[in-house]
């Protein structure tokens, strides 16, 4: 069984269809990655998955059991976590604390433990921050533990929001164009970083990016779409010889 299923998931915003009966799955383990020119809806696919949207048709089923239409708080429970295009940190908190903000999830302690701050409250406290300060130094962020994340370089502020996102200990890592904007040295560390997080945290990932040398050098398996429909679908050396995907998007690179 696929970790995620996608089955004819469709949307529609009044007469624009944004997406239109797509149809794929991700393994557990595996590297995926959706690529497309801008306005292919990529996004609004990650949107669909994390429930920001509900399908207009179709099913998105996760771990067998279907999530289409739950809300983003319930899906990002059961295992699904992503980042976003554009950064979205709580930027007048520390960077510790936004890490520190994911692995509140899954506290079994409810407003009287935080409101009271026992013994127990204490020790799941420090258990948190220790681990938020494990993914820290795993990113190579942990001498900012204490800045503000507005201060962070824009780098590092991409890397923030995937600890933060992996603070949440999900199984299925969304990562939304998480090497834009990086210099070609920056986009060769994420490529070694994306690995490295799938074997150590046993997470699948589903990647969208623009950066052709990171999907290709990355991922296992590539879906291709082009206005809200799919085009290709394969392993990466068969999607950069396709004639369709060269024609609506390798040949505009």
């Amino acid at each position: 069984m696929a970790l995620l299923e996608l089955k004819s998931a469709t949307i529609r915003f009044g007469g624009l269809l944004a997406v239109k009966d797509l149809t794929f799955s991700v393994e557990e383990g595996e590297l995926f990655g959706l690529i497309g020119p801008n306005g292919a809806g990529k996004t609004t696919v990650f949107n669909l998955i994390t429930g920001v949207y509900a399908p207009t048709s179709g099913e998105i089923l996760f771990n067998g059991k279907p999530v289409h239409g739950r809300p983003p708080h319930r899906i990002a429970a059961a295992g699904i976590a992503r980042t976003f295009q554009n950064i979205r940190l709580f930027t007048g908190m520390s960077v510790l604390e936004n890490v520190l903000v994911s692995n509140h999830m899954h506290s079994k302690l409810g407003v009287l433990g935080a409101v009271f701050q026992g013994a127990t409250y204490r020790d799941e406290e420090a258990s948190y921050r220790e681990e938020a300060m494990r993914l820290l130094e795993l990113f190579q962020l942990d001498k900012y533990a204490d800045e503000e994340a507005a201060n962070l370089p824009y780098g590092s502020q991409r890397r923030l929001e995937i600890a933060r996102a992996l603070a949440t200990k999900p199984r299925l890592l969304l990562l939304d164009e998480p090497a834009a904007g990086m210099n070609p040295q920056e986009s060769a560390d994420l490529m070694r970083l994306i690995r490295r997080l799938r074997d150590e945290f046993k997470v699948s990932i589903l990647l969208v990016e623009h950066n052709m040398k990171v999907v290709m050098g990355v991922c296992e398996r590539i879906q291709v779409l082009v206005h809200g429909e799919a085009i290709a679908m394969g392993a990466p050396a068969d999607i950069r010889k396709d004639q369709k995907v060269i024609e609506a998007y390798l040949g505009k690179e």
